[in-house]
């Protein structure tokens, strides 16, 4: 089979698994558009919400499962949302990802938000995110522990959940842990397998890495306009 009816065979299948997950979950003037696209989606619950924040609404501006990332499998996306998942605009998240909201979770996708593939989020409480924040293959983002430990002097629950933050213009790369509690400013790259908790350090246009996290560079960013290698040649 070419590619070009490969690919659509593929927006076909969107279309028809988009059109009652629009009509179910946007208001009636915006779920006509079909602005979300949803690609082998399994639903666990879809008792929440799916809620567009944004003034251009149009055709295909999230985009949900599609095979992006050869590295995972062609499994599409799965959802438990029984809280509310807010888009800001353009939003692509990849193959093989996982979403669950709980009933008082939220997350907010900022505008140009992209995922190309196997990225876990887990909201019980709040996650967000700027505009333009990418996020590598394999990161856990999760605003909950889930286990709260018995401070046994205080005789109380430590707190196990707090709110996440992620700044514009964050890049989180492949198999990173972010902790309940982060919150970070504009323009921080995190190395992979880094695990970022709330103690941070956190400073705009450098690379954090490691557990405990460090700053490895300064007065650097990531230029989306020439975001590729395209020869790899010695």
């Amino acid at each position: 089979m070419s590619k070009f009816f490969r690919n659509k065979m593929i927006m076909m299948r969107s279309i028809l698994a988009s059109i009652p997950f629009c009509l179910r979950h946007l208001p009636l003037r915006q779920a006509v558009k079909l602005p979300i696209l949803v690609y082998k989606p399994k639903y666990r619950s879809q008792k929440g919400q799916f809620v567009i924040d944004c003034p251009n609404v149009r055709f295909g501006m999230i985009r949900m499962g599609f095979f992006r990332c050869a590295l995972y499998p062609d499994t599409g996306i799965s959802f438990k949302n029984d809280g509310q998942i807010v888009f800001k605009g353009t939003c692509l998240i990849g193959n093989d990802s996982y979403i669950v909201c709980g009933k008082q979770g939220k997350i907010v996708f900022g505008n140009d938000f992209k995922n190309t593939g196997c990225m876990r989020i887990t909201s019980q409480c709040g996650v967000s995110f700027g505009k333009s924040a990418r996020v590598g293959w394999e990161t856990l983002i999760m605003d909950t522990n889930y286990h709260p430990l018995w401070d046994m002097e205080k005789k109380k629950f430590k707190r196990a959940f707090s709110p996440i933050s992620i700044g514009d213009y964050n890049w989180i790369a492949t198999q990173c842990y972010v902790m309940q509690g982060v919150v970070t400013p504009e323009r921080c790259i995190f190395g992979a397998r880094s695990v970022i908790t709330h103690s941070g350090p956190f400073e705009s246009y450098c690379v954090h890495s490691g557990s405990p996290l460090k700053i490895l560079t300064r007065n650097v960013m990531r230029d989306y306009e020439h975001d590729h290698i395209y020869d790899y040649s010695l």
